[in-house]
Parts: structure tokens; C-alpha cells; sequence
């Protein structure tokens, strides 16, 4: 009898992770058209460790993600419907969340008003560690292969304050984007999530777009294995 292992490590597998987080995925009485966006979720076998422990770490992605300047109107559905939710049952946690919080002047690129927000700093490593297990995730339900070496990711809904790294980032994603614009999208609910994916001999690229216009560029080390 074979035992099913984790995506992440050799411990049995005692749930299934959703890749991305579930919590991202609007349910239907918060949708007011009753569009089903739970349908065919992606799932992989995981342990205990990394699936229920980082429950905390998922629903932060999807406070940054569904309040991002990037954020569709699913995301923003889910902003004042699921996170407004959790803020009023642990106010801390809405307290912990907008503790680095300055007003700012927006403008989109499609817009020539400018229009209010907040610039609110966030958990960097934090947003990488769940985003990184995303990729590595999807990349065991594309292959049935692990992959936890070194991984790099690089958030394009986030603004970074030196404008040489800006840069530098906002072309990483833009010749990304180019590379895979003949690849065809994967993922049953587009609207909330979609991906892109390829494979080199030494590194694996994902591009994955959350709520329509929220980019990430992660790449994982297939050289480097513990």
C-alpha cells in the first residue's frame, strides 16, 4: 500500500493545499451575480506543517492582494465582503495590518484623475514564503516532481521605494509577459486566478496573475535540492 506523501517534504500527507489559498476565491453569497469561482480548485497532497499551520499567512495574502491598487472587482468583492468580515471578528488583526499606513494620491495608467488610497508597507518575506509554496505547489500538480530548493519571487502589484529596483523589476515582468504571451493560461477561474509555466534545464519560471492584473514572477532553483 502506498502512502501518499506531502508536496513539500517526505511526511505523509494528512490534507489537501490549495494552490493558490482558497481564502482567495470569493464565495458565492459574497457574489452578488452567484458566479461559482470555487469550482475545480487546484489541490496537492500536504502535511500538517504546510497546510492548517500556515492558515495566518494565507489570509494575509489575500488582504494584500484583494486591497491592492491592482485588485479587480472580484478582489475588491472579496476586500469588503471576507477580509471586512475578519477584521471585525479580530479588529487586531486590521490594526496589525495597516500599522505602517500613510494616505496617498493614485492615478492608473487607463486614468488621468487622480484618486485617493493607502500606501501601506508589507511583509515582504512573508508574501513570498506562501507565493513561493504556490509555485511549488503547482508545479508537483503539473508534474508529480518536488521542488524545494532556492526560489525567487518578484511582486509586480507592489511598489518598492528605490526607483532603480523599480525598474528593474517592472522589466523583469515586462519581458516575462512577452515570453509567454503564446502560452495559454491554466486555471478554471481566470478572474481570480490564472498561470503560466515553463520549464528549463536548471530553472522552472511561473507567472501567475491574481485578481486580473496582480502579476507575480517566481522562479525556483531545480539545481539546488536539499
Amino acid at each position: 500500500m502506498s502512502i501518499r506523501t506531502c508536496y513539500m517534504c517526505e511526511l505523509e500527507a494528512t490534507s489537501d493545499e490549495h494552490a493558490p489559498p482558497r481564502c482567495l476565491f470569493p464565495e458565492q453569497k459574497d457574489v452578488p451575480d452567484g458566479i461559482d469561482y470555487r469550482i475545480n480548485l487546484i489541490t496537492v497532497p500536504s502535511c500538517e506543517k504546510h497546510n492548517s499551520l500556515k492558515s495566518h499567512d494565507d489570509e494575509y495574502l489575500l488582504h494584500v492582494l484583494s486591497g491592492s491598487f491592482t485588485s479587480s472587482h472580484v478582489g475588491l468583492t472579496q476586500f469588503i465582503t471576507k477580509v471586512h468580515r475578519a477584521f471585525e471578528k479580530a479588529p487586531s488583526k486590521a490594526s496589525s495590518f495597516i500599522q505602517r499606513y500613510e494616505p496617498i494620491l493614485l492615478k492608473r495608467h487607463t486614468d488621468d484623475e487622480w484618486e485617493q488610497g493607502a500606501q501601506v508597507k508589507v511583509e515582504a518575506e512573508r508574501l513570498d514564503l506562501v507565493l513561493g509554496n504556490c509555485a511549488r505547489a503547482l508545479y508537483f500538480h503539473e508534474t508529480a516532481q518536488k521542488l524545494v530548493g532556492p526560489v525567487q519571487v518578484i511582486t509586480a502589484f507592489t511598489m518598492y521605494l528605490d526607483a532603480e529596483v523599480q525598474a528593474n523589476i517592472t522589466s523583469s515582468v515586462d519581458t516575462t509577459k512577452a515570453y509567454f504571451a503564446s502560452h495559454p493560461p491554466k486555471g478554471e477561474n481566470p478572474d481570480v486566478f490564472w498561470y503560466k509555466f515553463d520549464e528549463g534545464v536548471n530553472t522552472v519560471t511561473f507567472f501567475m496573475c491574481f485578481y486580473s492584473s496582480s502579476e507575480v514572477l517566481v522562479m525556483l532553483n531545480k539545481r539546488e535540492q536539499p
